[in-house]
């Protein structure tokens, strides 16, 4: 089990991505999805396991169904934004009201996405965080070449 909580590089065939949901056949769908595209799927199944995961693997992408037993997917990103690089989340949930929206995009929410979900949409969004991740981590590659060259 890696101990490293640095995100893995992204690009599709080695990005990772945490799939939580306390409905087991929804994780697998969406994993499969996952392996289909050539992307990792980890699962979890609970709030407090996504949690674990987070701090003990490079996730890069988190899918999160917000109503859970015990914590929901909202706290669950409450409690990921307390992390010090917390990766971005896509929620999945049967829940289309604008509170819940609201509420997730307060949290710093990614996407939101309703169930059933299309799942070229879905990897669409997976990718397009992915990509962003990867242009971040290109932007703060650059800066650490060029910072030192502006100091005395």
């Amino acid at each position: 089990m890696p101990t490293d909580t640095a995100r893995s590089s992204t690009t599709t065939s080695s990005a990772t991505v945490l799939v939580v949901d306390d409905n087991k056949d929804a994780v697998d769908i969406v994993a499969r999805l996952l392996t289909h595209n050539e992307i990792t799927a980890l699962r979890a199944y609970s709030g407090q396991e996504c949690l674990d995961i987070v701090r003990t693997h490079a996730v890069d992408v988190i899918v999160l169904d917000v109503m859970m037993p015990e914590m929901d997917g909202l706290e669950v990103c409450k409690r990921l934004k307390e992390l010090p690089s917390p990766p971005p989340v896509i929620l999945l949930t049967a829940k289309d009201d604008m509170a819940t929206r609201t509420a997730g995009m307060s949290l710093g929410v990614s996407e939101f996405m309703v169930k059933p979900v299309n799942t070229r949409d879905l990897i669409a969004r997976i990718k397009t965080q992915l990509s962003t991740l990867q242009w971040e981590r290109d932007i703060d590659n650059t800066s650490k070449i060029i910072d030192p060259l502006d100091k005395p």
